[in-house]
């Protein structure tokens, strides 16, 4: 059984091979492929709401379909790399729990909240 990391370059090669071969994704295009993703979102929403877990699962796989899809169509159009999301959302996850992964002490849910709506802030601000 492949590991979590294999598995996810073995999807994102298999994908990538569609999108080269498959006449029909060949013509998709990070604009109008990206309705796919938000109506795979709106399964998700749909299978919590029903309690359905099995199709859950299913449409959580959709969604990473689709957003490896819209990687993969960006990549083509040399506008950034499946790499680069990873790593951008890599740093985020760390800039925005300093709490976890730095020095900074935390008590409860709200002051958890507090602190990751500030730097999201500061992040639009262009402080970070």
């Amino acid at each position: 059984m492949p590991t979590k990391k294999h598995l996810f370059d073995e999807l994102a090669e298999l994908i990538h091979e569609i999108t080269e071969k498959c006449p029909a994704v060949r013509e998709f295009s990070v604009e109008t492929h990206a309705k796919e993703l938000v109506s795979e979102a709106e399964e998700v929403q749909e299978a919590i709401e029903k309690e359905d877990w099995e199709n859950l699962k299913e449409e959580l796989g959709d969604v990473l379909w689709d957003w490896i899809t819209l990687c993969k169509l960006a990549e083509k159009r040399n506008l950034f790399t499946t790499k680069e999301v990873l790593e951008q959302l890599r740093e985020k996850i760390h800039r925005r729990n300093p709490h976890v992964f730095g020095d900074i002490k935390v008590n409860n849910k709200e002051e958890a909240l507090a602190l990751w709506q500030d730097i999201k802030r500061k992040e639009k601000e262009g402080k970070f």
